[in-house]
């Protein structure tokens, strides 16, 4: 009986630059998932054969997702076809391929890997082993980190300023252009430090990898990596978001990565001069004088919204006195500061009817408003009614609020029909 490589000693492990490669299918299953029914999970097994299935095979140089590293991308060839490899997981020592295709036991495949994804991911994650290299000589460890698919990050205990993060960067460039070995060492097991494994890592059957930066970095990791620090090009370190309390996520981009955001910057920046009328150096002068415009001009408008308001607020009040209900639709208001200004000028007394207030168009929504007497009740004779769709919202007594996600054609319309009717 075929038994599988243990990941920790997978062939995209001990070398780490295979792109194609011939194997042996060793089981193939349906994939079990855990479907919710009545507030239970039940598992079950999916037999057809648009389902996934996750096969095992007797090594491979897809990589699993692990160590902060998502998994390859890949294509297997079998019997004149090609099944794309849509993710690849670990399962204790296993690694398991995602296809929607069964593969039959026994079967000879041959494997071709995404390199383009794989020669990304070996680059932010050495990356990321010298970040955090650099940073544990600062005293600042990493307490955990994300490979993100346009940029990544390493989360610390602390923000670091300005200078620290150019100091940083600077060292790792400096580290980069030294053009150090990157290596892999399977050293004693009780030397390896256990807390950085993960915790259904059969220890004793496993294989524990040490990835080493030349004399700079010694860390447990089953990753794929460069061979040496010159192929991460470069590496550019860019903002950080406070997460967790004092904590920090410090975002980086490695390689390849970091000529494709300067080429994005670039289509941005320009995009930005095209409709600015501006120069580059131009550009945060250009958009601090229109932010303060449209401060001035929104403050103008809300003067005038009240204004408004105060008026439409007189009508309302004559239109209830005559029919006790009032509908008001603004095609061209999307949020509620106009009603809301409305409703405080309109200060509704027990008995002055009912009030429906609309806005919005289109697929973009808006909101619907209801005010006044039994305006819960009114508000479920619309729902009930389906005179508006896409209604969401809830409300008691006197007022009753809801987001309308889209408004189709005539509904508008068919609302004011329907409250004239009430």
């Amino acid at each position: 009986m075929l038994t599988s490589a243990v990941v920790g000693a997978l062939a995209c492990q001990v070398d780490s630059y295979l792109d194609t490669f011939e194997t042996v299918v060793v089981s193939c299953k349906p994939v079990e998932f855990l479907p919710v029914k009545n507030g239970k999970k039940s598992k079950v097994i999916v037999p057809t054969e648009d389902a996934a299935y996750e096969v095992e095979f007797k090594d491979t140089i897809l990589f699993p997702e692990g160590g902060g590293q998502p998994s390859d991308h890949g294509m297997i060839l079998a019997g004149g076809k090609e099944i794309p490899v849509l993710a690849i997981r670990r399962e204790s020592l296993t690694a398991l391929h995602k296809v929607q295709t069964p593969l039959e036991p026994d079967t000879k495949v041959k494997m071709e890997l995404d390199w383009k994804r794989r020669f990304d991911h070996m680059q932010q994650h050495s990356g990321q082993h010298l970040v955090s290299a650099i940073l544990d000589q600062m005293e600042v460890p990493t307490l955990s980190w994300s490979l993100g698919e346009k940029m990544s990050y390493v989360e610390i205990p602390r923000k670091l300023t300005e200078e620290e993060v150019l100091s940083v960067e600077d060292r790792c460039n400096n580290v980069i252009s030294q053009g150090l070995d990157i290596t892999v060492e399977v050293p004693d097991k009780d030397l390896v430090k256990k807390d950085k494994l993960p915790d259904d890592y059969d220890q004793e059957r496993g294989i524990l990898r040490v990835v080493h930066i030349g004399d700079l970095d010694a860390n447990p990791c089953c990753g794929t990596h460069l061979k040496n620090t010159k192929e991460m090009n470069a590496i550019s370190l860019l903002h950080q978001v406070g997460i967790r309390g004092a904590n920090s996520r410090l975002y980086f981009l490695i390689g390849d990565r970091v000529r494709a955001y300067a080429r994005e910057m670039n289509t941005l920046t320009r995009s930005l001069n095209a409709k600015l009328s501006c120069q580059t150096e131009e550009i945060e002068t250009k958009i601090t004088k229109l932010d303060s415009q449209m401060r001035d001009s929104y403050k103008s408008e809300k003067q005038w919204m009240a204004e408004v308001a105060s008026l439409e607020a007189a009508r309302i009040k004559t239109e209830l006195a005559e029919c006790k209900k009032v509908y008001v639709y603004r095609p061209e208001q999307s949020t509620l500061v106009y009603f809301n200004m409305l409703m405080a000028e309109l200060k509704l007394e027990p008995g002055s009817g009912v009030v429906v207030l609309a806005c919005g168009t289109g697929k973009t929504g808006g909101a619907l408003v209801v005010i006044g007497d039994n305006a819960d009740k009114v508000a479920a004779e619309i729902r009930d009614a389906g005179v508006v769709k896409e209604l969401k919202g809830g409300g008691k007594g006197v007022k009753w609020q809801g987001k309308v996600m889209a408004w189709e054609k005539g509904e508008p319309e068919t609302l004011s029909a329907f409250v004239s009717k009430l």
